[in-house]
């Protein structure tokens, strides 16, 4: 059973009997190497710097509130210091102007949350207790309060709560969420349906193990949690739930209904992290070391669409011991898969030595930002033919 493939479909029209159907093929070698379709691209990097005018553009939070337009010819970036969406012109390389929004009233935006562009003319706004739609010129379109979809009551049982990436489908009059229930620590796809305020929940498989990584520091009435990244976004009609510690993904099809999952055999990594660790620190350093070991294992970043080549791409790296104060450094991967989340093959990547920042693919390339000297730049990575 060198290649097993394990997928697995819940259908949303049979939730009140959960229906399950698991399709797994075993085969005695596998045929497919994945080494070979980046066997013919040369990759390459470059480095460009965005010009900021007059301007300093905000980089405080590593682009944590930015997102690419769905043109790609934009790049949004929220600054949370003077409340405005700079607009990068990626195809000029430079900063096009500032959008300016309100933080109270009418259409106040709150404590700034999550940001993600909805459309070409609409971004959402998301704190823990709601979401909010926007024009582009800061006017309020749709509050979406969490506590209204059920009377009396919150939408979460308690000791859950939903994690800030989340996805408006206004098409579907639908919005999708991450539920993370402290009590028994599991992870459901929450998809609330805006016409009838109820709650449909799908439990995620791949998810399972996730608790196994969340570690505390607590000392002196001081708690820090720290727990697995999780990523949740919407390609076509696809809505794909990921996260750090394992290769396997899972989507939601918005038009069959129907949560899929597939497992990944690389032949380059591990298929996920393996080591257990102690869930609570008493130490600064301890802390830091329990950290440092996660990073030191494999860790998954979220997959990316790339138009152009009609693939996604997705990184994975791990961090290399830190030896006699060197800098962090860390082996990454680049793995590519069709449209159907079937894998195409998968790379070292030599030129990028530590783990990729905020990223997006645009005509062909992986845009990676770096702080350059405390300007927004970008490593561009290339991948050509020979």
């Amino acid at each position: 059973m060198a290649d097993l493939e394990l997928k697995t479909k819940i259908s949303m029209r049979h939730l009140s009997y959960l229906t399950l159907i698991v399709l797994i093929s075993c085969q005695g070698k596998s045929n497919k190497n994945y080494l070979d379709f980046f066997s013919n691209l040369n990759l390459s990097i470059d480095t460009v710097i965005i010009d900021p005018g007059d301007e300093i553009i905000f980089l405080k939070h590593q682009l944590l509130n930015a997102d690419i337009g769905k043109d790609g010819k934009y790049f949004y970036n929220f600054n949370s210091d003077d409340h405005t969406l700079e607009k990068i012109n990626l195809d000029e390389l430079r900063l096009e102007e500032k959008l300016p929004f309100e933080r109270e009233g009418p259409n106040g935006t709150g404590p700034s949350g999550a940001m993600s562009v909805h459309n070409e003319n609409q971004i959402t706004m998301t704190g823990y207790g709601q979401t909010a739609l926007f024009s582009m010129d800061g006017k309020k379109l749709m509050t979406l309060n969490f506590e209204d979809f059920f009377i009396g009551k919150k939408a979460t049982k308690g000791g859950e709560r939903l994690k800030l990436d989340r996805v408006l489908d206004t098409n579907a009059n639908r919005l999708y969420v991450i539920i993370h229930s402290y009590i028994d620590e599991s992870y459901t796809l929450g998809i609330l349906h805006l016409d009838t305020f109820k709650v449909s929940r799908l439990m995620l498989e791949s998810f399972g193990k996730l608790s196994n990584y969340n570690i505390i520091f607590n000392s002196g009435g001081i708690r820090i949690f720290e727990s697995p990244p999780v990523s949740l976004e919407k390609v076509g009609t696809k809505v794909i739930l990921s996260n750090l510690i394992t290769n396997t993904l899972m989507w939601y099809d918005t038009e069959m209904d129907s949560l899929f999952m597939k497992s990944y055999n690389s032949q380059l990594t591990a298929n996920h992290k393996e080591n257990e660790f102690e869930k609570e620190y008493e130490t600064p350093e301890e802390f830091e070391v329990a950290k440092r070991k996660l990073r030191q294992e494999i860790n998954f970043m979220p997959p990316i669409w790339e138009e152009q080549g009609a693939c996604f791409y997705r990184f994975s790296y791990q961090e290399i011991e830190n030896i006699g104060g060197e800098k962090i450094r860390s082996k990454v991967y680049l793995t590519a898969l069709d449209k159907d989340l079937n894998i195409l093959g998968e790379t070292l990547v030599p030129q990028l030595t530590k783990k990729p920042g905020r990223h997006f693919a645009k005509d062909g390339e992986i845009w990676i930002y770096e702080n350059i000297n405390d300007e927004m730049g970008f490593v561009r990575l290339k991948m050509e033919k020979k």
